[in-house]
């Protein structure tokens, strides 16, 4: 129902995003949103129909003038449902300001909804910042769980820190009655009882939206699915919803004194938790035995953390005391001494150099290394061009989010692909733009049905994108690293009819003919499907989910044998058909 009087704005039909979608438009410019519906009200679907018809199309997307479909509050708009990207039935739902930045809708509904929660706290990150930065001697991020509950906790002990260090937090919000965990819309942070970081998620816009993978640790949110709160401004951040920061919320000490830290997480109703920590200090040189020896043998392992290099080798000798050689492009060598050592491992520290970029870093004591494959320095404020091998790609004007030494590495592919295997960057690192691919096949092929694909997390390829330009190239973009190469798929879409086949007689009873179109890789091009019915359209909805499509009977066809024909493409450009007569 509708929330307020106001005007049926824009109407969404889409197998994807909010699926069927309405938004009204109200008399203080402000606008409300209902997403992932099953069906509209019945003068809203006679005027859907009548413009999917009319082109032929079911992807609708319709701007309405203010006085064409007026709404009163409480007016039938719609019903939920389960369309679009949607998991389970529900309403989205959203209040927008006049310039359609999304509001907290529990501010409009306070009176309505109860909340008398405040909110929990699981995990406190405290975050080494820079290559000189420790917590507790140690550059990874230092996980504590603080003691207490209700609102009121603690973290245990000192912390020592050294250099920039940022603290963070991990934990949700509740409702009243409700099990769902919900976000945090409040934090501030004080050093010594100074206001140093304010956060206020209450509005924001769909250009900031991709500065949150900024505001919470990505790369561990990647890694371990938990979500850590920054509390402290990181590079190329440009959220609008901080305030009263000090240094960006980061915390350098410069005294031998302990310092108290407070954080407070509050929810729309003024519940509020608050975190104490103490931290001092730390000017011990780090800790490092004399000698080592261990049994089992020696690995050397590494990964990169905010253009940090970290090596860990575990079970080292006295021998590794002494460090490891970084050798770089030109020839030559630098000796790396060890970090700090923790849990049987020696740890090493590499600053991913801006400019030059070392090429590995090999054990003197075992022969092993690790080659670093990096290519180019990505900086956020240019258009930046990185080619290898037949790859070329294209990071435009502020696609990363910092300088960004670009890792790219290459694997022989094997003889279902018609380019080498580039593996770009690094998944827990995320991207403010998509990034464009362009490959010259190694091999022959049709291009029609020639694609860029992606391998999934689960280790298969998938779909990524074949748009064909006039030089021969393949082009696609990513909005994520990850591992690309040139495949073929020639392979057409299958059709299967769902509830009826080919010569049956359909039912009085029978509402709709529902039909299963797949395709084993590149996938259905939701926008070519053309139905038609005796040699005319008919609308059939698209649900990318169920991979179905189906067609309501408004009027029911004439008794008598009928021809139905089903044409789907996928994304590869190959065309399936099928045609069923139908008895009614």
């Amino acid at each position: 129902y509708a929330v307020r009087d106001g005007y049926i704005y824009r109407i969404k039909v889409s197998p994807y995003g909010f699926g069927q979608a309405i938004y009204l438009r109200h008399e203080d410019g402000q606008f409300s949103v209902y997403g992932h519906m099953s069906k509209f009200s019945p003068e809203i679907e006679e005027f859907l129909y009548q413009k999917q018809y009319a082109s032929k199309q079911y992807e609708q997307e319709i701007y309405l003038p203010e006085h064409q479909m007026p709404v009163r509050k409480g007016k039938l708009i719609g019903y939920s449902g389960n369309s679009g990207s949607s998991h389970g039935p529900h309403l989205h739902f959203e209040i927008r300001e006049a310039d359609e930045r999304i509001t907290n809708p529990l501010k409009h509904y306070r009176n309505l909804i109860q909340d008398n929660v405040k909110p929990i706290v699981q995990t406190i990150g405290i975050q080494a910042l820079e290559l000189g930065s420790r917590v507790n001697g140690q550059f990874e991020k230092l996980e504590i769980v603080p003691e207490g509950s209700q609102g009121n906790y603690r973290v245990p002990g000192i912390i020592g820190v050294t250099g920039k260090i940022g603290f963070e937090y991990h934990g949700y919000d509740l409702l009243n009655g409700a099990g769902n965990h919900c976000g945090i819309n409040y934090t501030r942070l004080f050093l010594d009882n100074e206001l140093i970081f304010e956060f206020n998620m209450d509005r924001f816009s769909f250009e900031e939206k991709k500065f949150i993978n900024v505001h919470f640790d990505y790369g561990h949110y990647k890694r371990e699915g938990k979500k850590f709160q920054k509390c402290y401004l990181d590079n190329g951040n440009k959220l609008e919803a901080y305030q009263g920061l000090v240094d960006g919320g980061v915390i350098n000490l410069w005294d031998n004194a302990v310092h108290q830290v407070r954080i407070e997480l509050g929810d729309t109703y003024h519940n509020t938790s608050v975190i104490r920590a103490q931290i001092r200090r730390d000017a011990k040189r780090p800790y490092l035995p004399g000698s080592l020896s261990f049994p089992g043998a020696t690995t050397m392992h590494g990964l990169a953390r905010r253009n940090v290099y970290v090596v860990k080798v575990k079970n080292p000798s006295t021998a590794h005391l002494r460090g490891l050689d970084l050798h770089y492009a030109d020839g030559e060598t630098e000796r790396v001494l060890p970090a700090y050592f923790k849990d049987k491992k020696l740890v090493f520290l590499v600053n991913l150099n801006k400019w030059k970029h070392p090429e590995r870093i090999v054990d003197p004591v075992t022969g092993k290394q690790l080659d670093f494959h990096l290519r180019q320095t990505v900086l956020p404020e240019k258009n930046n061009i990185v080619e290898y091998g037949e790859l070329q790609t294209y990071f435009p004007y502020t696609a990363v989010f910092d300088t960004l030494p670009l890792r790219i590495q290459r694997k022989t592919g094997n003889n279902n692909m018609y380019s080498d295997i580039y593996e770009i960057g690094s998944q827990e690192v995320p991207l403010l733009k998509a990034f464009v691919l362009n490959f010259e096949p190694k091999h022959s092929g049709n291009p029609q049905h020639l694609i860029i694909a992606k391998k999934s997390r689960a280790g298969t390829w998938r779909f990524l994108g074949n748009e064909i330009k006039e030089d021969g190239g393949i082009y696609a973009s990513s909005s994520t690293f990850g591992t690309f190469c040139v495949m073929a798929d020639s392979s057409s879409p299958r059709i299967k009819p769902l509830n009826f086949s080919d010569g049956s007689t359909i039912p009085g009873s029978q509402t709709s003919l529902r039909l299963k179109v797949t395709d084993n890789f590149s996938g259905i091009q939701n926008q070519k499907i053309l139905c038609t019915l005796d040699g005319r359209w008919v609308l059939f909805s698209f649900d990318a989910k169920t991979s179905s499509i189906r067609h309501r009977f408004r009027t029911r066809p004439g008794p008598g044998q009928h021809r139905l024909e089903v044409m789907v493409y996928d994304n590869a450009n190959n065309l399936a058909k099928k045609t069923f007569n139908l008895y009614f």
